[in-house]
């Protein structure tokens, strides 16, 4: 199998392209010239810039039998929406665009379980996927759509809320919270893994919105204390000094169809977070 990548060096596209490499399937993957490649077993994998135009060079030398997408922008902070857009729209459609235009059959993408008006990072991750409906009824693409809720591991850049709570109740730093009522189903990465490889391996085909998540949706105070447990931590706890965002949803997968697919979580939320601080030399 000869498979594209785009957003391989990401913390998920790591971990996804470095099992793939282990498959001895023919990865290429798009890379920026700041790009970190660390993580990635470059022996492995060929790659070409982000360019329209060696792209589309690349495409018409080889043939791919599958594009994989795990490139995102998720907007933090007080920014314009520039980065989103081309992260998130612009530059996986001209990839697409490429790949309808020399044959491939199928094109995967890694969108959220988040309510599509929440913020711009999500209203873009779906309206991408009603764009792959269009082009899978109009040029007759395989085209899935992941909706990974939120999910966490070992590595997982310390800005994100899970490691960044995590780090703070350690350093027995005081954490400052909303009410935390809001439920969330996380993931752990392992098991995200697991999902797209199961998807790239042929367990779906057509136009698919896959959520992927393990179903099961603990409130956000319950995860802080439970994580506030397993480290025996002093942090203060402040639950209600940060205000709920509005409309602020409870987001859990609806795992009905991906068990219909013959995929599981092997990870309870609780076992996972535990394995995350056990990796991480916390416990």
């Amino acid at each position: 199998m000869k498979i594209f990548v785009i957003g391989a060096t990401g913390y998920l596209g790591t971990r996804v392209v470095s099992m793939l490499t282990t498959q001895k399937v023919d990865i290429c993957c798009v890379k920026r010239d700041t790009s970190d490649i660390s993580g990635l077993p470059v022996k492995d994998i060929l790659f070409v810039r982000n360019d329209e135009t060696e792209i589309e060079k690349l495409f018409c030398q080889k043939h791919f039998d599958l594009v994989l997408n795990m490139a995102c922008s998720y907007a933090q902070g007080t920014v314009l929406y520039n980065d989103v857009l081309e992260a998130n729209i612009e530059f996986p459609l001209k990839v697409l665009n490429i790949a309808v235009k020399h044959g491939v059959k199928r094109f995967i993408t890694i969108g959220t379980g988040l309510p599509d008006d929440f913020n711009m990072y999500s209203f873009s991750k779906h309206m991408l996927a009603e764009f792959g409906g269009f082009y899978h009824r109009k040029h007759g693409i395989d085209f899935c759509v992941l909706e990974l809720e939120m999910f966490y591991g070992p590595g997982e850049p310390r800005d994100r809320f899970v490691p960044m709570c995590i780090h703070k109740m350690y350093r027995g730093e005081p954490l400052l919270l909303t009410v935390g009522t809001q439920k969330r189903d996380i993931i752990y990465i392992d098991d995200v893994c697991d999902a797209v490889m199961f998807a790239v391996n042929g367990g779906v085909s057509g136009y698919q919105i896959i959520p992927v998540g393990t179903g099961d949706a603990p409130a956000v105070r319950e995860i802080i204390q439970y994580i506030h447990g397993l480290l025996h931590s002093r942090s203060e706890l402040r639950f209600g000094a940060v205000p709920m965002r509005m409309d602020e949803p409870d987001c859990v997968a609806d795992i009905s169809l991906l068990s219909s697919l013959g995929f599981k979580a092997r990870y309870h939320w609780k076992d996972g977070l535990k394995r995350m601080l056990e990796e991480e030399g916390l416990l």
